[in-house]
């Protein structure tokens, strides 16, 4: 399954685009940070953010940063964060192609998946309720195969 729907250039492109049109300030920070979430595989805490920009990019910024502009992000609908219970929320870009989540209450493990019965009786039961579905998000609680 492809993570992403565009490059990363392209999804910078129009990030900064987006900015611009708002009369907004882009900032490096905030381009290392997309960097970041756009070729991870995990769901990030903002520590794991900060980690990496020092350890890999050595970029040095602080945490509040961090904090402010995922929050920025999540506003403009670029990432989406999701709560695994263990007090640190997890970030992750909202480019990928969908898929719904498994988080385990013990190891904070998270597992993504895709399956297309689960949609389909989704948006079956918006059509039985004369709902029209927008969007939707689906987090199972559970233990892993580790924590089991």
């Amino acid at each position: 399954m492809e993570k992403h729907k565009e490059s990363f250039e392209s999804f910078l492109n129009n990030f900064k685009k987006t900015v611009s049109k708002l009369g907004l300030k882009n900032s490096n920070q905030k381009d290392y940070i997309l960097k970041i979430l756009y070729f991870t595989d995990e769901h990030l805490s903002a520590e794991d953010i900060v980690t990496i920009a020092k350890q890999k990019y050595k970029i040095d910024m602080g945490i509040a940063t961090v904090y402010r502009t995922v929050k920025f992000f999540e506003e403009l609908n670029i990432v989406k964060s999701l709560d695994v219970g263990d007090g640190a929320k997890r970030y992750e870009l909202n480019i990928s192609l969908h898929h719904d989540h498994m988080i385990c209450t013990s190891c904070s493990k998270i597992i993504e998946f895709n399956d297309d019965v689960i949609e389909e009786q989704q948006k079956e039961v918006a059509k039985n309720n004369n709902f029209i579905l927008g969007d939707h998000i689906m987090t199972i609680y559970g233990l892993c195969e580790d924590c089991q």
